[in-house]
């Protein structure tokens, strides 16, 4: 299949950066005409953590107040903030000021506090994930862990992403540092989070759909910070059942759409988005709304898939129980004899690498495959040799090598015509093939 220009490519991107704008457009309108039952929601979750504060709401944003210390105080911001609808939450306190021996007056000052650790001399981190989108600040010693940080969680969360992490150089150097980008992008186990990590203490408050979802996230969480952090979690489990997603691109320009979804916001969110990129006609809308279907990170990501696997002429994707399994083949192609990843191959990959940095639980088969010129032993090595290449492309962006498998097919799995040169660039490829773990 021939390549797409880069200006072709481009236009594409600001199509669909137009389109990611008026869908989040729509999100937040949603989430405006249940801003009466924020105030209800939050109090509750309050409530239920024992903290004895009181929140009140203008629009979406909300203020607490209580006669609780400055570590409860934070937690309660940080667990308002993880209601979702939610949009900025911050504590709101009065304190008087010491009266002086001479006639000037007392006075009071108002101050907020949003961070559950409060950050010091230490590096630190603070991301909040809501409604998809991450919001991560605080500070690291040095331009490489930050760069390594804006990588990965680049992978995981753009468009959707705000950073604001600085750089100190004054910082000691902290033993979760290595695996604090892998930390940020394990949120999306749970959907709407905030973590917050400050010398050897870590914080993560958010809602889970079931038990087992808040006792991977906890035990992940850890096994990436490691054992000299101290993590304490205030994961609140609602009950509620993942989502159901289906698709498919049989390679004919069309998509078919299944699965159920928590409203019809989300139905338009990802059918909207398929439109938009294989036009009215070649989309097969057959989602349908359920009851108590959680609101998952995953349904503000499946619009962007119809983007990244356009150039590509056959793929499946479903999405059940959180799991994702899928297969991905033909598009981006390599050059004739050579298994160097081509820029189109790269992207492809960094695809993958943002679906296994948010999904733990599954691993990546690479199949590598090549055209019928040479001998058969020449193309069962190219062939292996272009799948290796693809897991170490991976293992570089920081996935796990353990979760990665490469196998060469050669010339045996052509899926164009080996007798026309368009033919033979199709079968000089890759296949992903997504699964769960053991």
């Amino acid at each position: 299949m021939a390549q797409k220009s880069s200006s072709t490519k481009t236009s594409i991107w600001l199509l669909l950066g137009a389109w990611v704008v008026l869908a989040i457009i729509g999100v937040a309108w949603g989430l405006n005409n249940a801003e009466d039952d924020l105030a209800g929601k939050a109090q509750a979750a309050l409530d239920e953590a024992g903290l004895a504060a009181v929140v009140d709401f203008d629009g979406r944003d909300g203020t607490l107040n209580g006669d609780i210390d400055a570590a409860d105080q934070a937690r309660a911001v940080a667990l308002v903030l993880s209601v979702t609808g939610v949009r900025e939450a911050e504590w709101f306190e009065v304190e008087a000021a010491i009266a002086t021996p001479t006639t000037t007056p007392t006075t009071t000052t108002a101050t907020t506090t949003t961070t559950t650790i409060p950050p010091g001399p230490v590096a630190n981190l603070r991301a909040v994930l809501r409604d998809g989108a991450l919001t991560l600040s605080g500070a690291v010693p040095d331009a490489e862990t930050a760069g390594r940080i804006e990588t990965i969680i680049g992978l995981v969360y753009a468009p959707f992403l705000s950073n604001d992490l600085r750089v100190d150089d004054t910082l000691a150097g902290e033993t979760w540092l290595p695996g604090s980008a892998n930390a940020v992008a394990l949120l999306t186990i749970v959907g709407n989070a905030t973590l917050e990590v400050s010398g050897n203490e870590a914080t993560v408050v958010g809602q889970a759909g079931s038990d087992a979802k808040r006792a991977q996230l906890e035990g992940s969480l850890q096994a990436v910070l490691g054992p000299d952090v101290n993590l304490t979690s205030d994961i609140q489990v609602t009950g509620k059942t993942p989502p159901l997603y289906t698709a498919q691109a049989p390679g004919d320009g069309s998509v078919t759409l299944g699965g159920v979804m928590p409203d019809q916001a989300s139905i338009d969110l990802i059918a909207d988005a398929a439109v938009a990129i294989y036009g009215a006609d070649n989309v097969i809308n057959e989602m349908t709304i359920g009851t108590d279907i959680d609101q998952t990170f995953s349904i503000f990501r499946i619009p962007l898939t119809f983007e990244q696997f356009r150039p590509i002429s056959e793929w499946e994707l479903r999405i059940e129980n959180d799991v994702i399994t899928g297969n991905v083949r033909g598009g981006a192609t390599f050059e004739f004899g050579s298994a160097e990843l081509t820029p189109a191959l790269r992207t492809l990959h960094d695809t993958a690498t943002g679906i296994l940095l948010r999904n733990p639980s599954i691993e990546l088969t690479i199949e590598g495959h090549t055209d019928s010129v040479g001998s058969d032993q020449f193309n069962q090595v190219l062939s292996e040799a272009r799948a290796t290449a693809g897991v170490t492309y991976l293992i570089s962006r920081g996935v796990p090598e353990a979760r990665l498998t490469s196998v060469g097919y050669g010339e045996t799995r052509p899926i164009g015509n080996n007798s026309t040169a368009s033919g033979r660039e199709q079968n000089r490829r890759l296949e992903f093939v997504l699964g769960p773990t053991g």
